[in-house]
């Protein structure tokens, strides 16, 4: 399927590693000219030259905070000065640590929303006027289905993601006269080195494997297995091409059926 992405420019944040990595290749894949943005400048670095060297694009790594103001304006001015456009955002950095109301320090809330949703928001009023200018444009949040599930031990995840699910249907209808697209992706459990490793340690103070904890936590799951961080790759790249020319405003889950709810 041609999906009209060839030449098109994409900003993807949290690309050094995990989902944000898986989808910033797929979309070099489909020949998107990327800016990647992560804190750590050295495994973003080498995650733009592969993609450069698999793909033959151009990849343009920034090293920013995006829990800072300044972060974001740096990334969103080496983009557009770089490229001269910005088609495509997928807004991937961040991930909240778990507590519940009365364990989790302030500190650590502030800390958490800063980078999660304040720098998805901020980063959506950097890109928006551009893509007016432009004639269009996607958005597409990476959130998590603890937005729909809450969870007393995740109560700053699962309200923040349910705040980006909310902003994400009303940017999406202040975008469609515009022809910016804004939708989400809420991923379920996803094997990358965060999960692989948290699976570990639970192995480790229980007695138990790895793969017997992670066979454990999937026994609800009707797929009964975590997602690859391709299959969340393959969905925003759709997300973000000219197939989806008519979808706006909705949250997918890539979660293998575990939310169970209509």
């Amino acid at each position: 399927m041609e999906l009209g992405l060839r030449g098109k420019v994409a900003i993807v944040t949290g690309a050094n590693q995990g989902i944000g990595k898986a989808i910033a290749e797929a979309l070099g894949a489909e020949g998107v000219r990327l800016a990647i943005c992560a804190r750590g400048k050295d495994l973003l670095q080498d995650v733009a030259a592969s993609i450069r060297q698999q793909h033959d694009v151009d990849v343009l790594p920034v090293a920013a905070d995006l829990s800072t103001m300044e972060g974001v304006k740096t990334l969103v001015r080496e983009a557009q000065s770089h490229f001269q456009a910005i088609d495509i955002l997928v807004n991937n950095a961040g991930a909240i640590r778990p507590g519940s109301l009365l364990t989790k320090p302030d500190e650590d809330w502030h800390i958490d929303w800063s980078l999660k949703v304040s720098g998805y928001i901020r980063m959506m009023r950097e890109v928006f006027p551009i893509m007016q200018q432009q004639g269009g444009g996607r958005i597409v949040n990476i959130i998590g289905t603890a937005g729909k599930q809450p969870n007393a031990n995740y109560l700053a995840g699962g309200g923040a993601n349910a705040a980006l699910m909310n902003m994400t249907k009303a940017l999406g209808d202040e975008g469609a006269p515009h022809h910016i697209l804004v939708n989400a992706i809420h991923p379920g459990p996803i094997r990358t080195a965060r999960w692989e490793s948290m699976m570990a340690r639970i192995g480790a103070e229980q007695g138990r494997s790895a793969a017997e904890v992670e066979a454990d936590w999937m026994k609800d799951n009707p797929l009964k297995r975590p997602g690859e961080t391709h299959e969340v790759a393959s969905l925003a790249v759709f997300l973000a091409s000219e197939r989806a020319s008519y979808i706006n405003g909705v949250t997918v889950p890539v979660d293998g059926g575990a939310i169970r709810c209509i």
